[in-house]
């Protein structure tokens, strides 16, 4: 289910990009040694990212789709923020908030 999921109605078919979850672990255990490298199963992500489409309308992935909400032209950010599925507890657990600021460095 989802614009992406091979269906009659769907916009592209990723299926054969999909992995499994023993393959998205044994990914992770290989590269554990990266210091970048930030896990985020599914599990994770989908509810605590909020997702907006074209119409600026937030998509609800709680049941494994992409449900739009009312735009937030029509009827604002935060009706259309209600509507989305978003988890803001998963959110936090996953460390949402970032410090947005770093050292600039000037060469020469």
């Amino acid at each position: 289910k989802g614009e992406n999921a091979g269906g009659p109605n769907d916009i592209n078919d990723a299926r054969k990009l999909q992995i499994s979850k023993d393959q998205f672990d044994a990914f992770i255990d290989r590269h554990s040694g990266q210091s970048m490298l930030i896990p985020e199963p599914n599990t994770v992500m989908q509810n605590s990212y909020l997702l907006l489409d074209e119409e600026l309308r937030f998509l609800d992935c709680s049941e494994n789709g992409k449900v739009p909400s009312q735009s937030i032209l029509e009827v604002g950010v935060e009706q259309a923020l209600s509507q989305a599925g978003f988890d803001d507890l998963m959110f936090h657990k996953r460390g949402g908030i970032y410090a947005w600021t770093r050292e600039r460095s000037i060469s020469n």
